[in-house]
């Protein structure tokens, strides 16, 4: 009898492993003719997106933009007049926009502005876009602990607080859209930018495992997540790292990062790297053993000019 139920515990098992085998090879078919032939995109018309961080960079410019193809535009930043003028370009240019000062950081005042939100009658938030940052460059053993603490409060738990907010209503409507403009720094540890990419990495993980608790209830299916890497944006809050081939690693505008990342959102991609080709690249890198990595990310990062220069100027100094 044991060797029944062994042999059809066997049996299952070959037969799980096929049925697997076959959706994967389903699954790995789907995604290549997605390359080939993209998704299509959805359409925005009517939406409410809020956009933390919006008075200024990528949080401008995709409040102009989303306001341009018919979205209700929230734009919330801690910077007054900053917020005023984005506004203000989205009214000249006839869209509909409200505007509330928020230290994101702060959960007391997330909760207080969601509650302005529905008393003076703004629409249902139904895209989240988290995108206020900051970024200190200190070596580690002379970072302040104060600019730490400030680096994981707006870059991580503002995303906790801004979620817990509007995540519920999406749920109760069972349609939604969270997005967070991330950074290829949460994919990479970057010399000088500890905090900065400690965060990353914690705002990564959070999207990815919030998505994955959702996704196990299908009546969420509609509920959508979205995490963008960018490599380097002229923002002002990032150096020019100085890579080589600058047509792959180059600085891009926040007018072009705003386009990449509401194709993103259109076309309901989980995780987009900006430029695109960066997480393809990032696959093969991680294949190999870790000091050819090493070796390869120096030779991009050109470090050995920069060790000269750096050298340099030492000498002339000296």
């Amino acid at each position: 009898m044991s060797r029944i139920k062994s042999f059809l515990t066997f049996s299952h098992l070959l037969y799980d492993l096929f049925v697997l085998s076959m959706r994967i090879t389903v699954a790995m078919t789907v995604a290549t003719f997605k390359m080939i032939i993209p998704l299509r995109a959805k359409s925005l018309l009517g939406e409410t997106v809020l956009i933390t961080g919006a008075g200024r960079g990528i949080g401008r410019e995709l409040a102009i933009q989303l306001a341009s193809l018919g979205c209700i535009i929230v734009c919330w930043d801690v910077d007054t007049e900053a917020n005023r003028s984005t506004m203000s370009m989205i009214s000249k240019n006839g869209g509909e926009a409200y505007g509330f000062v928020v230290d994101v950081s702060k959960r007391v005042e997330v909760r207080e502005a969601a509650r302005l939100m529905r008393k003076v009658g703004v629409p249902e938030v139904s895209i989240l876009i988290n995108n206020a940052a900051v970024l200190y460059h200190r070596p580690f053993l002379n970072q302040e602990s104060d600019l730490v603490e400030k680096t994981f409060n707006i870059n991580v738990l503002s995303n906790f607080w801004t979620i817990e907010t509007f995540l519920p209503t999406m749920m109760q409507n069972r349609k939604g859209h969270i997005v967070c403009v991330c950074s290829m720094c949460g994919i990479y540890g970057v010399s000088q930018k500890v905090a900065y990419c400690s965060s990353k990495f914690a705002t990564r993980g959070l999207m990815e495992a919030l998505h994955e608790e959702l996704r196990l209830d299908h009546k969420y299916s509609n509920i959508r997540f979205t995490t963008v890497y960018p490599f380097y944006v002229d923002t002002g809050l990032a150096r020019d790292p100085k890579y080589r081939f600058p047509y792959i690693f180059g600085v891009v505008s926040p007018e072009y990062a705003a386009r990449e990342i509401i194709k993103a959102i259109r076309r309901n991609y989980t995780e987009y790297s900006i430029p695109r080709c960066l997480f393809t690249l990032n696959s093969i890198n991680r294949f190999l053993p870790d000091t050819a990595m090493r070796l390869i990310i120096d030779f991009l990062a050109d470090v050995d000019r920069k060790r000269r220069e750096k050298l340099t100027c030492e000498i002339v100094a000296s």
